[in-house]
């Protein structure tokens, strides 16, 4: 799975202001799978035309980098594989493309393995849905391959790259690389201007909202929001329809402004190329299929997935405590 430092990030600035997940609230029909709420919450779902569906995607909205919710992330992730129709879980992720391999780490002796994914946890170099393909148990025949193995290494002593358990829980990601490529150079430009666009658009809006009806003042936060990639989609939509209204300025202003508004833009196209992407792997999958994204993503893909009559369900994780901006900030400085 082709995974760039950045995967961990992209999306945790546009989803809720960066700080947390909005729930619509909205009936809908009782779920085929619920969760303990510490866990996770089920927003929405879709049952199909049919209202009987053969496959349920479980769309679980992610908040990149915090910990917790990684942890419930995999914790909703083991619920889905232990009730599945078949004894393996597809799991579908934003920010990767192709197959994920996890053999690494589930390769390391348990307590030197269940330390290092704390730490890698807390640098956000691991994801909820990693954590769960390392850590799920393969099945029966696998397991006793593994310790057939040790056991004769052990009385041998012979050596040698010995079977690892493959996991229940396969990981496919499901991005555009080059719509990804895009959003990226658009968030690392954004991060490292956007302090002198901010500043620059303050002291037009002071002079502006003097006399601004309330059409203009609105769309004047929402200039702000976007230069702080914070916009929730109805907000970007309602931006977009008032586009016009958007103060110019410098040139160092205007390159900030382009380019948080072509980070929205490839957002958008990734969200469709997402849905595609998660079609065109389930195939005929029975059962659930889970797709971890950022709400701003969600929304768009359960739209594309009612469009064509995909079943679907939306889970907000559980979230205690707001720890994810030191490593966020971190893994958006990386070099690519």
């Amino acid at each position: 799975m082709k995974r760039s430092a950045l995967a961990v990030a992209l999306s945790v600035m546009i989803l809720s202001g960066g700080n947390g997940f909005a729930a619509e609230d909205k009936k809908f029909p009782k779920p085929p799978i619920e969760f303990p709420s510490r866990h996770g919450t089920v927003s929405d779902y879709y049952p199909g035309p049919k209202g009987n569906p053969h496959q349920t995607v479980v769309m679980i909205y992610d908040l990149h980098a915090n910990v917790g919710v990684q942890k419930n992330i995999a914790l909703m992730l083991y619920r889905l594989l232990d009730k599945n129709k078949i004894p393996r879980l597809l799991v579908c992720v934003e920010g990767a493309s192709g197959e994920g391999d996890v053999s690494l780490l589930r390769s390391l002796p348990r307590g030197v393995r269940k330390v290092f994914e704390e730490m890698l946890l807390r640098k956000a170099y691991l994801t909820g849905a990693e954590l769960a393909a390392t850590e799920s148990s393969a099945d029966l025949a696998q397991q006793q391959a593994v310790w057939g193995h040790r056991m004769k290494e052990f009385f041998t002593r012979s050596g040698g790259q010995g079977p690892v358990t493959l996991s229940p829980i396969m990981l496919w990601g499901v991005d555009d690389p080059d719509l990804y490529r895009r959003n990226w150079r658009a968030a690392k430009i954004v991060d490292k201007q956007r302090y002198g666009a901010l500043q620059e658009l303050r002291s037009t809006k002071e002079m502006l909202l003097l006399g601004a009806n309330s059409v203009l003042q609105k769309h004047l936060s929402l200039v702000t929001k976007l230069l702080l990639l914070r916009l929730q989609p109805q907000e970007y939509y309602d931006y977009l329809k008032g586009r016009a209204l958007t103060p110019k300025g410098s040139t160092g202003y205007m390159t900030v402004l382009n380019a948080a508004e072509d980070y929205y833009a490839a957002a958008e196209l990734r969200s469709v190329a997402m849905a595609d992407n998660v079609i065109k792997r389930m195939g005929n999958t029975p059962g659930y299929i889970a797709l971890i994204t950022g709400g701003f993503h969600g929304m768009e893909i359960a739209e594309q997935f009612k469009k064509r009559g995909v079943s679907y369900m939306t889970v907000i994780p559980g979230v205690k405590l707001l720890d994810q901006d030191p490593a966020y900030k971190a893994r958006l400085r990386e070099e690519e």
